[in-house]
């Protein structure tokens, strides 16, 4: 179970930051303590199944992605990439990744 409250604190941590909302900001729209976000989203708290609810509207994320995390299939977009990804070369697989790497520590710099 400790591992599930984990996954899904690690879920909403990333759909409140994809939302640049604040996690303050979130316990006051889904009328929580901000000591409740925090734990919720480390993963020390278990939300009721009301609190969980008022999430998924809150961040307007998929209740699967909460539930059936496994389950979540990839958008099309997500599949060619991998088709293509998969069908490329070692060395064209090893310098997207670099690149991919490199994109993806920028981007996560950039957003704080």
């Amino acid at each position: 179970m400790h591992n599930d409250m984990n996954r899904m604190g690690l879920v909403l941590r990333k759909a409140r930051e994809n939302k640049s909302i604040t996690q303050a900001a979130l316990a006051d729209k889904i009328e929580v303590s901000l000591r409740s976000v925090i734990a919720i989203e480390n993963g020390h708290r278990n939300p009721s199944f009301d609190t969980i609810y008022r999430l998924i509207q809150a961040l307007e994320i998929p209740a699967d992605l909460i539930f059936r995390p496994d389950d979540i299939p990839n958008t099309p977009e997500q599949e060619q990439f991998i088709r293509e990804f998969l069908g490329a070369t070692e060395q064209v697989q090893r310098i997207t990744m670099a690149n991919f790497h490199t994109a993806w520590v920028e981007l996560q710099g950039n957003k704080e």
